[in-house]
């Protein structure tokens, strides 16, 4: 049987809900713009909204399947909830548990620190530079 065969599809359906979301904003500016600005100008964001309305419509048409056929068609299995394993539930992770990263590795997110060579003792930082008051620089 060909798809065009069969009962007519019907040329619109039911109203979004959600596209009033659209259509009322839009309705507003109308009528705004159409009692301060132009008339004719706020008529043409009226038929706008309009044409939202009825492309709505015709996107939620029904399709052209009967209501019998339908309900006889095969539906798919449910998803089922996994079964409970016996026995006791398995224990949280915590931070603690967590092995830290071995050495020589940067964990992620982290830049490597520079870090001097092994044996020698890292050197002191110089003092900071003065302003002549005492102050320091900022």
């Amino acid at each position: 049987m060909s798809p065009r065969e069969g009962p007519a599809r019907p040329k619109f359906g039911r109203i979004d809900p959600y596209c009033l979301m659209a259509v009322l904003p839009v309705l507003l500016v109308a009528g705004i713009i159409g009692s301060l600005v132009n008339v004719a100008l706020g008529l043409g964001c009226a038929v706008f909204a309009g044409l939202i309305v009825l492309f709505d419509s015709w996107a939620n048409r029904p399709s052209r399947v009967p209501e019998e056929e339908r309900s006889r068609a095969p539906r798919p299995a449910e998803a089922r909830p996994q079964p409970r394993r016996a026995g006791p539930p398995p224990a949280p992770r915590t931070q603690a548990a967590r092995t830290p990263a071995p050495r020589g590795q940067v964990p992620r997110g982290q830049a490597p620190r520079a870090q001097p060579p092994r044996g020698q003792v890292p050197r002191p930082q110089a003092p900071r530079a003065q302003a002549p008051g005492g102050a320091p620089y900022r």
